[in-house]
């Protein structure tokens, strides 16, 4: 043990962990936690660098029936996606073939959809008129702003009908997804391409660039980002879809829900702590240093895969071969080796994000730009099929307070 390394009390452990003092001791007693010698002969220290490998790693002890179980929300019975150990799969589908097999972000806005793999009724799709106030603040405001500010604009001015049980929904959607890198594009001095992919459009809203090589890249991402069964946002897109509110309010609740640090917007944390250990010689002296003031590691462990995300490999891997070595790359690539060698913890798709951002040379904050756009595609598969279901979601409170 490093004289810089944090040791806890066994109940600073136990409150860090969200657990009982019982549970942590039957950490230690399954060997998924070490102790070692405390003040005194009878107490125990327990250090901060294995507390958080516990909690942001998959083998953490959680019993399902016990007051620890940190699973909150509803079962909803869904045929979207399912999570396998190996990655996820729409409709039966993985994701990841899907993703190395060069599909379309638009095949598998179908796929999800189920509507028959109608994919040329994305071309010539007619984008909504972008409101002159979020062009004027594209520059300035943040993209999930402006995308919450299209939907509102949408809203109030589609003819179409927005709602869940009007023909032609889909063809409402695809228009909104076309419509959404326009409304992130900062320079309207540059004529947006006519006859491109969602992965080139984007591309090019945040580049200039619409190159079909790096778009490719880009088209990754959007393919593994589209859906991951039921996260916070997909539940906010099916209560607000199960109360028979319309497919913008649907994508409103999801989409300012994924703004949250903790969701969507985690990707930009992971930015962020790569360019912060560029201010170090080396990644140890960074995590050391690092691990005296947080807590958590944004971009690192997952519940969902025992042997690590795989969309975070295989972004990686995509975008170390796309790459000519831009150096945050380089550093992020060792944070992932240091990382997993010290800590045992793998990168989640937060960091591929990041991968991704930095081997294309795209702005800070592009992977969540890029993730909100994808993961609208999922969002309106769930909105429509909790609409399909009919009857409003309503979980029930267990009461904790006072009698």
């Amino acid at each position: 043990m490093t004289e810089s390394e944090k040791l806890l009390t066994g109940t600073q452990a136990a409150e860090f962990l969200g657990v009982k003092p019982a549970t942590l001791y039957a950490y230690v007693s399954r060997g998924m936690l070490d102790s070692v010698p405390g003040l005194t002969a009878r107490q125990r220290s327990y250090r901060l660098s294995d507390l958080i490998r516990l909690r942001q790693s998959n083998r953490g002890y959680k019993a399902s029936d016990s007051e620890d179980s940190t699973w909150t929300g509803p079962v909803i019975k869904s045929a979207i996606t399912e999570i396998r150990e190996d990655g996820h799969y729409y409709r039966g589908v993985s994701a990841i073939e899907l993703a190395q097999n060069g599909s379309t972000f638009e095949d598998v806005a179908e796929l999800l959809w189920e509507t028959n793999g109608d994919i040329e009724r994305w071309q010539g799709q007619v984008p909504l008129p972008i409101p002159a106030h979020l062009a004027d603040a594209a520059a300035e405001v943040d993209s999930l702003d402006l995308l919450k500010g299209l939907l509102v604009s949408a809203e109030m001015s589609d003819p179409v009908p927005g709602r869940l049980t009007a023909d032609g929904i889909f063809e409402t959607a695809r228009r909104l997804i076309v419509t959404m890198p326009r409304a992130i594009v900062t320079d309207r001095g540059q004529a947006f391409p006519a006859t491109t992919n969602i992965a080139e459009s984007l591309l090019f809203a945040l580049t200039g660039d619409s190159s079909k090589e790096r778009a490719s890249l880009v088209n990754c991402a959007l393919v593994l980002c589209a859906d991951h069964e039921l996260n916070a946002s997909a539940l906010a897109a099916r209560i607000a879809a199960s109360c028979d509110a319309s497919l913008y309010s649907c994508l409103l609740s999801a989409l300012s829900t994924f703004s949250g640090t903790s969701h969507g917007s985690a990707s930009r944390r992971a930015e962020d702590i790569v360019g912060g250990s560029l201010k170090f010689d080396t990644t140890r002296a960074w995590l050391n240093d690092y691990l005296r003031k947080f807590e958590h590691i944004p971009g690192f462990g997952t519940e969902l895969y025992r042997g690590g995300d795989p969309r975070a490999r295989l972004l990686i891997e995509m975008a170390h071969s796309a790459s000519d070595r831009d150096p945050r790359l380089a550093r992020l690539e060792e944070i992932v080796a240091c990382i997993r060698e010290l800590l045992g913890l793998e990168p989640n798709l937060d960091f591929g994000l990041a991968a991704m951002s930095y081997a294309l040379h795209l702005p800070p904050g592009s992977g969540t730009t890029i993730f909100a756009v994808s993961r609208t595609a999922g969002w309106i598969a769930h909105a429509a099929e909790q609409r399909s279901y009919g009857g409003s979601i309503r979980p029930r409170a267990r009461y904790i307070g006072k009698a």
